[in-house]
């Protein structure tokens, strides 16, 4: 009966795709995080990329005319892709690396879509919000779990990708913000609480996750949502108040798993283990600065620096970046991330001043938290390829071009006043 049921959905959603590209691109990103064919006991199923072939066919032939995708404001992006490609070719196992640069160029292709296609608010929002309903869908049957077994469980991600604890709590923590601001954005009531709802259950998640790395990220994007405050002293004084009191009913593994981070380097075998993968990360570093040694080739190379069974990867997502790739690699990672951020900052700059109810006003600060979040969470791990955190250096693209272009309406006189609201016409979902 399930796998009846997600077929009729593939039926329905396929032609759906290839004639209203963009409701593709919003089902693609939906059906990559909850991963319904899992449901269904069918785990090959390629579900997603049925999807993502009708929706690339359907851009192509309908909207490419109107909506060419945008190189220049994509080249730090494309130069990585770059760097990444000639990285594959000089590894020393092409065929691992040609993988993983499959991979990556998925990503890629996706998120230069996403600047292409999202070019309004109104898309904007669907696909804000079809990204973090779809992982706060994730939440909420996290949260069930939770419920059921009294706290006493540690949550595991959905599959794929996000199987481990760790990458699952990463996933969350940078969407924790999206949603919360997704919701200060919108205008319909009852989306409004759920976007604050599954916020509120994703940071309840990542708690129960047990990462460590999961729960420092969680801290910082909670001191970032007391920041966004308009009372900042306030914000943080609640924030640690809300804290404290939630840690008193909160299950003693947690309470103990989170008091072992001061002495984990110490007492911690998966800490040292950690600490052993930075060091051989440095290392392969220096004696590959340029191009790396290839994606997923460390660990070809782990055991020539140090002789472990342990999981052989960076445990760090700037270091595993350098890694694969080299040193330009995390240069134009890096330079891709403040770019994000410098745009989502000048973009609702430029809101404020033109069109000061606009929403992308309020995504942007999500977005700019969400960033944080990686940041922190991802420096103890290795997903320098998470897709949502290429999402957000979409969004951030589309967002300045937006702005950018209300702005040069509004130095040619074809807007009415400053602070009026001004955006292009709705744009049907195709």
């Amino acid at each position: 009966m399930r796998q009846l049921l997600i077929f009729s959905i593939i039926i329905l959603l396929a032609p759906m795709a290839f004639f209203a590209p963009f409701t593709g691109l919003v089902s693609y990103v939906a059906i990559a995080y909850v991963r319904p064919h899992e449901w269904a006991y069918m785990p090959e199923a390629q579900l997603s990329l049925a999807v993502a072939v009708a929706t690339l066919l359907g851009y192509a032939i309908f909207e490419f005319t109107r909506r060419a995708p945008r190189l220049i404001p994509n080249a730090l992006l494309l130069l990585l892709w770059l760097q990444l490609v000639i990285a594959t070719f000089l590894a020393q196992s092409q065929e691992l690396a040609q993988g993983k640069l499959i991979e990556f160029s998925k990503t890629f292709l996706i998120a230069l879509l996403m600047t292409a296609m999202v070019d309004s608010e109104k898309r904007a929002r669907w696909l804000l919000l079809g990204t973090v309903l779809a992982i706060g869908f994730l939440a909420f049957r996290s949260n069930i779990g939770i419920i059921l077994t009294l706290g006493q469980t540690r949550i595991y991600g959905p599959g794929g990708a996000f199987e481990d604890n760790n990458d699952y709590a990463l996933l969350l923590n940078v969407a924790a913000p999206m949603a919360y601001y997704a919701g200060r954005g919108e205008k319909n009531l009852w989306i409004r609480r759920a976007c604050y709802a599954v916020s509120t259950m994703m940071m309840i998640t990542t708690l129960f996750t047990l990462s460590r790395g999961g729960f420092l990220g969680l801290c910082f994007v909670l001191l970032g949502l007391a920041l966004k405050s308009k009372r900042k002293i306030t914000g943080i004084v609640a924030v640690l108040l809300i804290g404290s009191f939630a840690f008193t009913f909160l299950p003693d593994r947690i309470i103990e798993r989170v008091g072992t981070i001061s002495t984990a380097s110490e007492t911690d075998q998966s800490a040292r283990m950690r600490f052993d993968s930075w060091q051989v990360s440095l290392r392969i570093i220096n004696d590959h600065p340029i191009f790396g040694i290839g994606p997923r080739n460390m660990t070809e190379v782990f055991d020539l620096y140090l002789n472990t069974g342990a999981v052989r990867v960076a445990h760090n997502s700037f270091l595993q970046m350098a890694v694969d790739a080299g040193l330009p690699a995390l240069a134009l990672f890096l330079g891709v991330m403040l770019l994000s951020w410098f745009r989502l900052r000048r973009g609702r700059a430029i809101l404020k001043d033109r069109a000061p109810d606009s929403s992308l006003i309020a995504y942007s600060h999500g977005l700019e938290i969400a960033l944080v979040g990686y940041v922190v969470s991802a420096s103890f791990l290795s997903r320098h390829d998470l897709e949502l955190v290429y999402e957000i250096f979409a969004l951030a693209t589309s967002f300045s071009l937006i702005a950018g272009k209300l702005e040069r309406e509004a130095e040619t006189h074809k807007l009415p006043e400053p602070g009026a609201r001004a955006f292009e016409p709705e744009l049907a979902m195709k």
